[in-house]
């Protein structure tokens, strides 16, 4: 299924490619793709999922669940039972310049513990991890993302060439100079992957996109990243976004 999708989504722009996509148009999209698609009421909203390798993956569009996204929010899941104990993630350099500051400050201000425990996990794990990179990513991947991790060695193994390269597809192909500017997030935590991204030019073109990158995403993550450890041996777990 992969490799299907990566060879199909790839879209023209052509005459309507400002206007917003409709429900309708995204229907007939995932009907080429073999995609299971359920349209909502409001236009412009929908899910999308499907199966990787015996593993569910989803793709929601609709209303934002966090303050920086702006307009529609593509949110993407796949379930894939992979170390529970992994967690990376990796967001572009606008969202984590706008995140530090207050993340920073709401986790060290001993007045705010209360305000704390509520605080989306990115923002946490801002202050608790710190930025890793290593020589295998490239120049262009660090100027427009950061990579945040607990350890360093899963992260560079999660983060492997068809990921960077859906990343970097994002922001330096078509689109990109407004999508570079629009926030994206994507974690490996509890033996998941989430993304979160800014549904910003409301096209095909972008929901293809997302869901490429949440496949390449999930395949690496099944390929690179150890299976959980067997039961009854205890793990450190991490809360994913909700």
């Amino acid at each position: 299924m992969f490799d299907r999708l990566r060879k199909a989504l790839h879209l023209p722009g052509g005459p309507n490619a400002a206007r917003p996509v409709s429900n309708q148009e995204v229907v007939r999209w995932a009907a080429t793709q073999r995609l299971a698609v359920v349209p909502q009421a409001v236009d412009g909203h929908f899910d999308l999922g499907g199966d990787l390798n015996g593993h569910p993956w989803r793709l929601e569009c609709g209303n934002p669940t966090r303050d920086y996204v702006r307009g529609l929010e593509l949110r993407g899941r796949a379930d894939l039972g992979v170390d529970p104990d992994a967690a990376v993630m990796v967001l572009n350099r606008p969202l984590q310049e706008s995140l530090e500051g207050n993340a920073y400050n709401a986790i060290t201000d001993t007045l705010q513990t209360t305000v704390n425990a509520s605080l989306p996990e990115e923002m946490r794990w801002l202050a608790m991890f710190e930025e890793v990179t290593w020589p295998g990513l490239p120049a262009s991947f660090r100027q427009h993302f950061a990579v945040v991790a607990e350890r360093m060695e899963t992260a560079q193994r999660w983060i492997h060439a068809p990921v960077v390269s859906q990343l970097l597809n994002i922001v330096e192909g078509e689109g990109g100079a407004v999508r570079a500017q629009s926030p994206l997030l994507l974690m490996l935590v509890r033996g998941k992957v989430y993304l979160r991204m800014e549904h910003t030019q409301r096209s095909l073109t972008e929901i293809a996109q997302a869901t490429q990158l949440l496949l390449a995403a999930a395949q690496g993550a099944l390929q690179n990243l150890p299976p959980p450890p067997p039961a009854g041996v205890p793990t450190e777990g991490a809360a994913g976004p909700q």
